[in-house]
């Protein structure tokens, strides 16, 4: 009777061992977290820095518009860089190089050496980002692509949510250095991992190339636009902005005589679905990848509050994200694609008119509401944004399109971010940010919001237009 019971009684189940494309995910979004937390804590800890060593206003926002410059620039030389020699390797590339701009951050003693490492900061996230994208796309079965991506932007919000709390609880406990050093550490060690144990397509289209040349005037290009931000009151100034804008204009039209060219032009003049998706999506970016840094400055500097009140705070925006999107992509099966943008877009706008509204007096509940009506309506249309406009091109173009988009999220930023920089080069000059200067920072911030809000605005409008009287979607 015992054996027989022996006989019947169920082996013990041996856990399956993790599969190849499932590690690979793990990785990924690894560093689609540890990314977006790095900046989003560093971002915080900009007022600790500025006093520490003694910034200047310009050197400040030098800080933000440095880490989006480098990576506006490399994020599409890196999307064709995936396309040519592989994207798990232009990612584990991407964590290695972060990882080393922590380093670098951790220990740097002058306002140059600390620029520089946002600056590689912000191309280690390009190479991170233009590849981990197309690398989601590609690694799950097309029935479970919109949910797989869901958890992705999920995760990357994830990181913005962690962010300020973690550089919160650093700059109250310890010294504003181990932002830098600690997500350094994990950073280098998700490399490690991506660049040795992971052998998931280990090798790209060697038969694509990327063209020095347009590579050269693209960069060019985004330099010109932002030092002639700081100089915009003086004749070199307009010129360089000028040079710029024309050196931009002549990358597109080169793009457009490529055959593999390095930014998919030919989307946004052959394939209206991606044409109408991606310059909403530049508008918003526009508006929004700013407000980390904006808000960080009034809830510290006008409002003196400290940074792991601060933190609090700024998590509203991503936690909604983090807890909307990956419902995001359940909700197509309901509702069409169109009136999930409009509803998003709506929502966004109401949230940027919380900030416009914002006064030297105004309560926190007025930025958590505007920073929760934010929040909601990027879980909602990032999602959309991403999986239709990727779904709209074919599979040779996925690397490239994926590419695009993340480029023009960063330019978009950099749009941002180089309003802000002007703007505080018009109000505050070359001066330390002195409470004798905070009704300047005020005046400098109020006109920023009232951009962002028309910012949204006008991608509202181009909804309108786009979904509603051509029903493009």
């Amino acid at each position: 009777m015992t054996a027989s019971a022996n006989s019947q009684r169920a082996e013990p189940t041996e856990l399956e061992p993790i599969s190849r494309e499932g590690l690979s995910l793990l990785v990924i979004l690894a560093g689609s977290f540890l990314a977006p937390l790095l900046m989003h804590s560093t971002t915080l800890a900009i007022p600790s820095m500025a006093a520490d060593l003694r910034l200047t206003a310009e050197s400040v926002s030098l800080l933000t518009l440095g880490h989006i410059l480098s990576s506006a620039c490399m994020v599409l030389p890196a999307g064709k860089l995936a396309d040519i020699y592989g994207r798990r390797k232009i990612f584990s590339i991407g964590t290695l190089i972060s990882g080393c701009a922590c380093l670098l951050g951790g220990f740097a003693d002058s306002a140059i050496s600390l620029i520089a490492a946002r600056c590689l900061q912000g191309a280690g996230g390009a190479f991170i980002f233009a590849s981990a994208l197309a690398l989601v796309n590609s690694i799950p079965p097309p029935q479970h692509k919109a949910r797989v991506m869901g958890i992705y932007i999920a995760i990357a919000y994830l990181g913005i949510v962690v962010g300020p709390l973690f550089g919160g609880y650093v700059l109250t406990h310890t010294d504003w250095r181990w932002v830098f050093i600690l997500p350094g550490i994990a950073l280098l060690l998700t490399g490690f991992i991506g660049s040795v144990c992971l052998s998931w397509e280990r090798y790209g289209n060697r038969n694509t190339r990327l063209r020095w040349l347009d590579t050269s005037l693209y960069m060019l290009s985004l330099g010109l636009i932002a030092v002639s931000v700081f100089k915009t009151g003086a004749l070199i100034g307009q010129f360089m902005l000028l040079a710029g804008l024309a050196a931009f204009g002549g990358f597109c039209w080169f793009q457009t005589k490529r055959k593999d060219p390095l930014l998919q032009v030919s989307l946004f003049l052959h394939n209206p679905v991606f044409a109408l998706l991606g310059t909403v999506n530049f508008l918003a970016y526009s508006a929004i990848l700013a407000l980390s840094f904006t808000l960080t400055l009034f809830l510290q500097y006008i409002l003196g509050l400290d940074a792991l009140t601060t933190g609090w705070l700024l998590i509203s925006q991503a936690l909604l994200t983090a807890l909307v999107a990956p419902m995001s992509g359940r909700l197509t099966e309901r509702y069409k694609i169109k009136d999930l943008l409009l509803i998003g877009f709506t929502i966004m706008l109401l949230g940027m008119l919380c900030f416009a509204v914002l006064g030297e007096s105004s309560s926190v509940w007025l930025v958590i509401i505007g920073l929760a009506l934010v929040g909601l309506s990027i879980g909602i249309v990032d999602t959309q944004i991403i999986h239709t406009a990727l779904n709209s091109v074919s599979h040779e173009q996925l690397g490239s399109a994926s590419a695009t988009l993340n480029g023009l999220r960063s330019m978009g930023g950099f749009v941002g971010i180089g309003i802000v920089s002007y703007l505080m080069s018009l109000y505050l000059g070359r001066n330390e940010i002195v409470p004798a200067l905070y009704a300047e920072l005020y005046s400098m911030l109020h006109v920023y919001f009232i951009v962002a809000a028309l910012l949204v605005a006008v991608a509202l409008l181009l909804l309108v237009v786009g979904l509603i009287k051509r029903d493009t979607l």
